[in-house]
């Protein structure tokens, strides 16, 4: 019908929504009215009358909105009388925009990523293609059964843990939440044959300490991307979780996965940063700091093109000048080469963001939130590298001179504006902050300091 989906977190929070929903300004918001211990629409009208869109539909009976049911029992009533719903799809094309994924940036707000139809689509197709070459190889065979239990806020959860076993007529089990006890459960019970997500949920399982209980014989392949995998956490999925593992590289951007490792491939490879060869429709380039591309062997910058690149970044045409080149390829912010036979290995990142789990997180959606409280002056964030994690988040405050602030308050105050995933496992005082030439908290000197303490 033309509409663009903005799909929300669970896990978000006040100051998510109010970032999230007031820049992409949505006619209607369909929602449930409390996700665990937050109440959504109490949220909502904390938003305040600057945002108030058309129309608000909520699953569970509230005064704030109509009640889903309403709308449903409107859509089985058949008023489209004039078909204009028919209408309004010939007048679409496969370019058009058909999701908002809100993803890391390098300015104060996330950026929108805006995919079209063929971006999710084709996205879809190709990596149930890629994998039904080798689902045979596997143990494979049948209706196959799969897991979703990634936010659909994640390219990951919605495109490829939905949109590629729709495509490919699986069974998918839905969840609402990801949890690690839950999801053992649940594969144990319906025999979940294939397991997709990022490296640090497959961290969290192997460190359960009953995890042998669980009968997980009926997993026959493991796939991870997202994040560096280690040797170690790699050997652990291979012996106690799937037989098979297989490595991706992509980004909300670029394609949810550009590139693929093979089952078998050495995971020593792996863990070294081998993300295997680029998928069939995506080219792939390593540049230099002025653009020019880089012989084989190389280390840069990985450039994407090709069909799966997303249109744009949705009003925001600052960052859409810093993410694409002229000529529509994609700047991804990472490090990597290509070896002469065309395998990639991806060797760090550029980007100023901190990844916990599969989730990005800006500094300064952490920091703005904090200043927010009595006597912050300053306040700086950084990522801190975590067994478990990937990273977590460290925030470093100066108080307002002469003043001091109270830790535990501002730890609950975070907690009460910010999705779980963004709220510091660590608050640190310090009397100053360093800062930058141009004025700016020196977030590299004071996580380099760091690391050079803990050693």
């Amino acid at each position: 019908m033309g509409a663009i989906t903005v799909p929300m977190d669970t896990k978000f929070r006040i100051a998510d929504l109010e970032r999230f929903l007031s820049h992409s300004k949505p006619k209607l918001i369909i929602s449930i009215t409390e996700a665990k211990d937050f109440d959504v629409v109490a949220g909502l009208k904390e938003l305040g009358p600057d945002f108030d869109p058309i129309k608000k539909v909520l699953i569970g009976s509230d005064e704030f909105g109509t009640a889903f049911q309403e709308l449903f029992e409107l859509f089985n009533m058949g008023l489209d009388n004039e078909g204009l719903l028919e209408k309004r799809k010939e007048s679409l094309t496969p370019e058009d925009g058909a999701m908002i994924i809100f993803t890391g940036g390098t300015t104060g707000v996330p950026k929108a990523a805006l995919l079209s139809h063929k971006n999710m689509t084709l996205m879809s197709y190709i990596e149930y293609h890629f994998f039904v070459e080798h689902f045979t190889s596997m143990g494979l065979f049948g209706r196959i059964k799969t897991l979703a239990a990634l936010p659909p806020s994640h390219i990951g959860g919605t495109v490829e843990l939905i949109g590629m076993p729709i495509v490919g007529g699986m069974e998918i089990i839905l969840m609402d939440d990801w949890n690690p006890y839950r999801v053992l459960e649940v594969t144990e019970k319906e025999k979940i044959q294939w397991i997709g997500g990022v490296p640090t949920m497959y961290a969290i399982i192997l460190s359960l300490p009953d995890l042998d209980k669980f009968d997980l014989s009926h997993i026959k392949v493991a796939i991870l991307s997202g994040e560096k995998v280690s040797l170690e956490l790699a050997q652990g999925i291979i012996d106690r979780i799937a037989p098979v593992l297989i490595n991706g590289y992509g980004s909300t951007e670029s394609g949810a996965e550009v590139a693929f490792t093979l089952p078998g491939d050495d995971i020593k490879k792996i863990a070294d940063g081998y993300a295997g060869h680029p998928l069939s429709v995506v080219k792939l380039k390593i540049v230099d700091e002025k653009g020019v591309e880089l012989p084989p062997g190389e280390l840069g910058e990985i450039l994407i093109g090709g069909p799966l690149v997303i249109l744009e970044y949705f009003n925001m045409p600052e960052e859409n000048k810093e993410g694409f080149t002229e000529d529509g390829w994609c700047i991804t912010g990472d490090l990597g080469y290509l070896t002469e036979s065309g395998e990639l290995y991806i060797k760090g990142r550029k980007k100023q963001i901190i990844r916990v789990g599969s989730y990005t997180v800006l500094p300064t959606e952490v920091e703005e939130v904090a200043l927010e409280y009595e006597n912050v002056g300053l306040a700086a964030t950084i990522g801190v590298p975590d067994n478990i994690y990937g990273e977590v988040i460290w925030l470093y405050i100066a108080p307002v001179w002469g003043t001091e602030v109270d830790t535990e308050g501002l730890m609950g105050f975070l907690k009460d504006k910010l999705a779980k995933f963004k709220v510091p496992k660590k608050i640190v005082i310090k009397d100053d902050i360093p800062i930058t030439r141009i004025g700016k908290a020196d977030r590299t000197r004071l996580r380099n300091d760091l690391l050079k303490s803990l050693g």
